[in-house]
């Protein structure tokens, strides 16, 4: 993730959850809410680049007392070309069709 005022921190978080419109990211650090960042998503080929807004944050609930805390945000897709768009749709599908045969009882 960048900050584009100028910050050019690279700052390294996990996907918790991803959709069409946006995702949920844990990370080391916390966003300011209304923030747009460049978000660069690790996929088969190329990454998806896009751009995004903080929706919004909060301490990670599973931060464990002893550890350093964790901060979920939620990020909103501003930018993302049809390209990327259909790569991502693709990418979701497979991925809960995949899900659903695991979850599905043996014949």
């Amino acid at each position: 993730v960048r900050n584009l005022k100028g910050l050019q921190d690279i700052i390294g978080v996990t996907v918790v959850d991803l959709a069409l419109g946006g995702c949920l990211v844990r990370g080391a650090a916390a966003f300011d809410v209304g923030a747009i960042l460049d978000l660069a998503l690790p996929f088969e080929g190329s990454p998806l680049a896009v751009k995004v807004r903080v929706v919004e944050t909060s301490k990670d609930g599973v931060s464990l007392p002893a550890s350093q805390p964790r901060y979920l945000a939620g990020m909103k897709f501003l930018s993302l070309s049809a390209a990327d768009e259909m790569r991502l749709r693709t990418f979701l599908e497979s991925e809960g069709r995949r899900r659903r045969s695991a979850d599905a009882p043996p014949a």
